[in-house]
């Protein structure tokens, strides 16, 4: 058996006993919740927040040991996709103590994209600012139309904690410090055809820029909603991707209704 063979096979054992967990706490929640002790609540919510970070490692190695990324491109009003994450996102970092500031160019802005790739790109970079930005701290979202190109920035103002932190180029730093995370940033941005730069801010904290050119082949190429795909399993992408984050609170029973 290969290396890809094994990472496979490992894949498929975590994908099945995650999907028993899930099923099991599905089928205890409602017993549960019938007590009168709401502490039970809380025992809940950790427990639904550890499945969701076994789906996020999950999908995250399924993705990375495949050669070519699963993207099913068709155009995206990108524009309106990150009004709408963001709507998602501020609330929740609101419960993690950290301003999340966001601005998206009111003018439609077509691009060729997998949806589902380019949302989990997008909370990738999110989640990056969010691990760096303590409570207090902002980070933010910016997305505008540029030429024949549509510009998405994450920035963060979070300082380096780590007392030995990593050096060389950024990029490599990057890798260094999150592995998983940024090898997949990386190989979606490039899946979906995107340009990914992280730089410096001036005074302190980082942005990644993503850039992606923009698609003029008019509504007659629209395609058809893909209906019954979720790579997420039917759970909500922020709240997956940004479970290694969020506060246990974010994922109690009346929350996650």
């Amino acid at each position: 058996m290969d290396q890809k063979e094994r990472e496979a096979q490992v894949v498929e054992q975590l994908r099945e006993q995650v999907g028993n967990l899930m099923a099991a706490a599905q089928l205890l929640t409602p017993a549960i919740r019938e007590q009168e002790e709401r502490k039970y609540d809380q025992y809940l919510a950790i427990l639904n927040q550890g499945l969701y970070r076994l789906l996020r490692l999950t999908e995250h190695m399924d993705l990375l040991r495949q050669e070519e990324l699963p993207c099913r491109m068709e155009r995206v009003e990108a524009a309106e996709l990150c009004r709408s994450l963001c709507r998602e996102v501020g609330g929740l970092a609101g419960s993690m103590g950290v301003t999340f500031r966001w601005e998206c160019a009111g003018e439609e802005a077509m691009v060729q994209a997998d949806p589902a790739m380019l949302r989990r790109l997008i909370l990738l970079l999110v989640d990056g600012a969010l691990r760096r930005t303590g409570r207090g701290g902002h980070t933010g979202l910016r997305a505008w139309t540029e030429g024949e190109r549509f510009r998405i920035t994450v920035w963060d103002d979070g300082e380096e904690q780590e007392n030995a932190a990593p050096t060389g180029p950024l990029e490599e730093q990057l890798t260094q410090r999150y592995g998983l995370e940024a090898e997949l940033t990386r190989a979606i941005a490039q899946a979906l055809g995107a340009t990914l730069v992280f730089e410096r801010s001036e005074e302190r904290g980082r942005r990644a820029v993503l850039s992606l050119p923009l698609d003029h082949s008019g509504p007659g190429e629209l395609r058809t909603p893909r209906m019954g795909y979720n790579p997420t399993g039917g759970f909500q992408p922020v709240l997956v991707e940004l479970s290694e984050r969020l506060p246990y609170q974010a994922y109690l029973w009346d929350e996650l209704e």
